[in-house]
């Protein structure tokens, strides 16, 4: 393959990054005109954010071991096709319950290449240039990051939330034809069956957890509708965690390998992804409604205002991963929790009085501190897994980033359902700075407890 087909094929699968995060982040901006548009109510609109982050979060781990057994290229490039099904679908939708089962296709298609994307890469490419080639999936989710809230108040101040829609379907149809036209097919791996049974579990408790909290704020937290599902999910939980630990026939492997939380860093790096993608995207839902409701901002400036959070991670995230490497993941990711802490204790101020520059202000500070946090962060988790396990451990990051963003848009769908909107947003960021000081000092312990059992090891 010459060097262009190289870069062409490199660029196809980078692609559905930048799919994937445009996605996720240009309709938050566009909730209040969904709702309007299909006579809904805010909090039933924010579950087409919220269903797409639920199904690649079921369907990640699941996608990847297909991937290997009936092939990688044949499931990345059937991902591009259903996404852009799911994407016309949601263009075409006249309803809000036939939107949402497109952004299920929507979200199905994105986990196939989600899950598949960077073993790809390792295939194609020889091993002086894997390097580079995984560092430009990086830049295509920044982009897509950093495009989406900008772009999705634009399309929106001049046109629909459709015109969103059918923008990613021309950008899908794009991928999948470079993608079948450039991509080598790989032979089978023949990996053992996936486990259907533990991801159909999984699936459903995680989906009736993420229901209960989306009925919090109508309902009550302690009200029969709410405390029910929630018994259920857990209960759910508990049996999927046995499944995961019981030894299965034949050494198939579970729907995670659960084993991995054994390591103190792993399971302390893994909770401190969790909780940081929910703590931001909590702020991503909530604060583009804040800026259309309270303040009165048009869409395109409320997209602005919002890109301040993926422009500051775009700009301190390579900064902060230099430094790490200098003074270690402890110093960073305690100072990035604890200014993550107190962005969100600030916002629990948050009302129709609070200066736009203020709010841009921790918007910046959100993204910084993520930046802060996040490539120390990948780098302890993926130093505490042995090499034979480095790519479990990948997809185990993965799982738990989409995780937190799904559950951050959950709990930012029951804010929005609060009688009183503005207690809803400051009882939430409230929430939020509360579980990263927590978060903290479990990682301050977990940091010391690793140090001091290192130290007993170099003694003996």
């Amino acid at each position: 393959m010459s060097s262009d087909s190289l870069r062409l094929t490199q660029y196809t699968i980078c692609l559905g990054a930048l799919l994937s995060n445009l996605s996720a982040g240009m309709f938050n901006i566009a909730l209040v005109d969904i709702a309007d548009s299909l006579q809904v109510s805010l909090p039933s609109a924010q579950w087409v954010v919220t269903v797409y982050l639920l199904v690649i979060s079921v369907l990640l781990p699941l996608m990847g071991k297909l991937g290997d057994r009936i092939g990688r290229t044949k499931v990345h490039n059937a991902g591009y096709f259903i996404f852009l099904a799911g994407a016309l679908g949601c263009a075409l939708s006249p309803s809000l319950p036939l939107l949402i089962a497109s952004r299920v296709v929507q979200g199905a298609g994105a986990a196939m290449y989600q899950a598949t994307n960077m073993a790809l890469i390792i295939s194609v490419f020889p091993k002086d240039q894997r390097g580079r080639a995984l560092g430009l999936i990086s830049t295509f989710v920044a982009a897509g990051s950093l495009a989406g809230p900008g772009l999705g108040g634009l399309v929106l101040e001049w046109f629909s939330w459709r015109t969103g829609f059918w923008l990613l379907t021309a950008l899908a149809l794009t991928a999948w034809l470079l993608a079948n036209r450039l991509i080598p097919k790989d032979a089978p791996s023949g990996a053992g069956k996936p486990d259907l049974a533990g991801a159909a579990l999984f699936a459903v408790s995680l989906t009736v957890l993420v229901t209960s909290l989306s009925l919090g704020g109508s309902y009550g937290w302690v009200s029969w509708q709410v405390l029910a599902p929630i018994i259920a999910s857990l209960a759910g939980f508990l049996l999927f965690t046995a499944r995961c630990l019981t030894p299965r026939p034949g050494n198939r492997e579970p729907f995670i390998q659960l084993r991995l939380f054994r390591e103190p860093g792993i399971a302390a790096g893994i909770g401190v992804t969790l909780v940081t993608y929910l703590a931001a995207f909590s702020a991503q839902l909530l604060l583009p409604v804040f800026f259309r409701s309270e303040l009165e901002l048009g869409p395109a400036a409320a997209g602005m205002i919002m890109m301040g959070y993926p422009l500051s991670l775009v700009i301190f995230s390579p900064l902060f991963g230099s430094l790490s490497d200098k003074l270690g993941t402890y110093p960073l990711m305690s100072a990035g929790l604890l200014l993550m802490a107190g962005a969100a204790g600030a916002m629990s101020f948050l009302s129709a009085s609070y200066p736009v520059l203020a709010v841009l202000a921790l918007i910046v500070l959100l993204g910084g501190s993520m930046g802060m946090i996040t490539p120390p962060n990948n780098s302890l988790i993926l130093g505490r897994a042995r090499k034979s396990e480095l790519g479990l451990v990948s997809s185990l990051i993965a799982l738990s980033r989409n995780l937190g963003m799904m559950l951050g848009t959950a709990a930012g769908g029951a804010a929005l359902g609060f009688r009183d909107q503005a207690l809803g947003f400051r009882s939430l960021f409230l929430l939020c700075a509360v579980l990263l000081l927590l978060t903290f000092a479990v990682f301050a312990l977990s940091f010391r407890s690793s140090r001091s059992r290192e130290f007993r090891e170099i003694e003996g």
